[in-house]
């Protein structure tokens, strides 16, 4: 999954990799082996994340590798060149390795997204190129991994340079390290019996213990970041260095061990576990054992992965890494539909032909060409490459922001001249269809359109420690006190209870947290959003405070989550029974608001905004829109007195589930309402609420 110099290992039976006597510029059989199964699992993981859950360790399998070739390379080349001119060589042949096709692609990715992608995804495009190019993406990801208003957004067509990322840094730091113990052995000679290489063994195996460590630490408190940042990853490349150093090979059945673990975990690992921490030692513990195995016998690894297309794939696997995920992501969005299987066969192979022709014409010119023959022309050039790149990623960011800021203000517009047929509104009106394709500036609008509570300054509580914070809407002088709680669905309907709350002269106090539903207990896991183990605390003790301090104070409590997508079913139904139960004890009357619609499925949501940038209106069926029906169905059959509000009518029809009506975008992401849409509820809220205030003989229920 990440680029990997050539092996420096001779014929098949020649000395170790990391031998000074090895003749340079050969490969070896095995570790284009497992460049090969390794850039095939990530790219069928991606294409078919059902038929290999655990092919994303694939990029495990390449840390390894890359931190056994580089190793070996510096212990070659730092006996054999002064400090600064051994730096020099090392940095200017990462740039030709790896530049060239990199920046290619990262100059594809603005260019096609400029004429395919929807105008609203380019500042997150630009972002991610910007970051790409200046390889720090690993750090972005891991930032919008606990970002909770970033996890809505569309896939980057550039994210899988976060690999690229943390090899860059790796090498960054990891010359510098090994040239320093270097020095440091040369200055003071042996350590007792430790020589040279005993020395940057001891640093090798410091650095190996600390991000191994660091990793098991990191992953269980906040497994989203971990999976991106480099400490939790600088310990699989450390261990690649480590079999390079102490030169071994021809340990007969490791490899075929190794191939096992891997393979083990292609289908027993997932996205669902924690990772990397402990479970990414399956990966490369079993990449480790291959590259200590050799050529011996004819049912050897080397011999079973001596095939001419296996061998080649292996060659080719930095352009085929680079290439599928960008095609992958925005070929889908010029065809307007997910790939068929056809159209995914056919994708597949455009990637291998692209993918030859950018090692052919790109990767091996640009490698040994005379453009960047020299070390200062390679780091000069490289420069003023990612220059360029970063240049057209602000540019391509600040373009798409013009975009979205006219299309706002054009919107405005709309909203000031609105009418009884704009938003929700035309459900209840003679105007047509309330389902009709809206204009592009209402879809590009619909973006920045967020709910009142989560707009600057924010007043809907984060993620993170508990805290107190509230909102406070409606009619402050209200005879009547409304609380609304929940997780950030709830913040996403704070416009539509803040204009209800004004209508019924009703004061109202929103209690939102994101990623924290109204539940007692600890929150259940979610295929939506993985939660830190400081989430899962903070959130707990903010609903017990909600339950035993505000709940008391208030009328009425209106409960409103994301409930699509609890692993554990039984247990989020036990929390929100349990939550209902006692807030009834404190003397407040419970309505239970029902979901808004998924744009798609559980874990494929697709952004409203963009989607009707692209087609004017989009739809989901409503057996994958209300799919949180279930949990509704659960709780009220546990609370037979349950007073509801089903919203399933300011979304569909008989059949279907719409992101925008009345002319505007329902959604500012994938999930949440728009702030906009939810005020245009307001009228019908109140009517609901007003409803249920009266009793249970009069509440509407689901």
């Amino acid at each position: 999954m990440t680029q990997l110099v050539d092996a420096p290992g001779g014929p098949r039976n020649a000395p170790p990799a990391s031998s000074p006597e090895a003749p340079r510029h050969r490969v070896r059989a095995d570790i284009q082996g497992l460049r090969a199964i390794a850039v095939a699992s990530v790219v069928v993981y991606h294409f078919w994340p059902s038929l290999l859950p655990g092919g994303f360790t694939g990029v495990d399998v390449f840390f390894v590798v890359s931190g056994f070739l580089i190793t070996g390379q510096i212990l070659r080349d730092v006996d054999r060149h002064r400090p600064l001119r051994f730096a020099a060589r090392f940095w200017a042949a990462r740039v030709r390795r790896i530049m060239p096709a990199a920046l290619l692609v990262l100059g594809f990715v603005l260019v096609a997204s400029w004429f395919i992608v929807p105008a609203s995804q380019w500042p997150e495009i630009g972002r991610h190129v910007l970051a790409s190019a200046l390889s720090i993406e690993n750090w972005v990801l891991a930032g919008d991994a606990v970002d909770y208003g970033a996890e809505g957004a569309a896939p980057s067509p550039v994210q899988h340079f976060w690999s690229l990322s943390v090899e860059e840094q790796f090498y960054l730091v990891w010359p510098v390290l090994l040239l320093l113990a270097t020095l440091f052995a040369r200055r003071f000679g042996p350590i007792g019996r430790l020589g040279r290489r005993g020395v940057v063994g001891i640093v090798m195996g410091l650095v190996l213990v600390a991000s191994l460590s660091f990793s098991f630490i990191f992953t269980n408190v906040d497994p989203g970041a971990a999976y991106f940042v480099t400490p939790t990853r600088m310990w699989q490349l450390a261990a690649g260095g480590l079999v390079a150093l102490i030169a071994v090979r021809g340990i007969r059945f490791a490899p075929w061990v190794g191939v096992a673990l891997i393979g083990v975990g292609f289908f027993v690992l997932n996205v669902d576990m924690p990772y990397p921490g402990i479970a990414a030692m399956i990966p490369t513990v079993g990449a480790c054992l291959v590259l200590l195995g050799g050529p011996d016998g004819r049912f050897s690894f080397d011999r079973a992965v001596s095939a001419r297309p296996i061998q080649h794939l292996g060659d080719i696997s930095y352009s085929v890494y680079l290439w599928h995920w960008p095609l992958l992501i925005i070929v889908p969005i010029a065809l307007g539909h997910e790939l068929s299987i056809l159209e995914a066969f056919g994708l597949l192979a455009i990637i291998l032909v692209v993918s030859e022709a950018s090692y052919r014409f790109i990767e091996q010119p640009f490698r040994r060409g005379w453009l960047l023959r020299t070390s200062p022309r390679s780091l000069a050039l490289g420069t003023v490459a990612v220059l360029i790149i970063v240049a057209g990623a602000v540019r391509f960011d600040a373009s798409g922001q013009a975009r979205i800021e006219a299309a706002a203000a054009e919107f405005e517009q709309t909203i000031a001249s609105a009418d009884e047929c704009f938003g929700a509104a035309a459900l209840d009106n003679t105007c047509g269809d309330p389902f009709a394709p809206v204009d592009e500036a209402a879809a590009l609008a619909g973006n920045n359109d967020l709910p009142i509570a989560s707009r600057k300054p924010r007043c809907s509580d984060d993620t993170g420690p508990f805290s107190e914070v509230i909102c406070h809407y409606g009619d402050p002088n209200g005879a009547r006190t409304v609380l609304l709680w929940g997780n950030s669905h709830a913040s996403a309907w704070s416009d539509a209870i803040d204009a209800a709350g004004k209508r019924l002269k009703w004061n109202v106090i929103v209690a939102s947290r994101s990623g924290c539903p109204a539940t007692l207990g600890t929150p259940p896991p979610n295929e939506i959003r993985k939660t830190s183990q400081e989430e899962q605390k903070g959130c707990a003790e903010r609903n017990e405070w909600v339950v035993s301090t505000l709940a008391p104070k208030v009328d009425l409590v209106v409960m409103s989550d994301l409930r699509a997508g609890y692993a554990d079913g039984a247990r989020s139904v036990d929390g929100f029974v349990e939550a209902i139960t006692r807030v009834r004890e404190a003397g407040a009357t419970v309505v239970w608001l029902g979901d808004v619609p998924l744009t798609d499925g559980i874990t494929t949501r697709r952004d409203g905004p963009d989607c009707l940038e692209l087609n004017g209106q989009c739809s989901n069926p409503v057996s994958k829109a209300l799919v949180a029906r279930s949990v509704t169905d659960e709780v009220a059959g546990r609370v037979p007195d349950l007073l509801t509000i089903d919203p399933t009518d300011r979304f569909c029809d008989d059949e279907r589930c719409y992101s925008a009506v009345g002319g505007v975008s329902v959604y500012f992401d994938g999930l949440h309402l728009s702030g906009t849409y939810s005020r245009t509820l307001g009228p019908w809220l109140a009517r609901e609420l007003k409803a249920c205030a009266q009793g249970a003989s009069s509440c509407p229920a689901l």
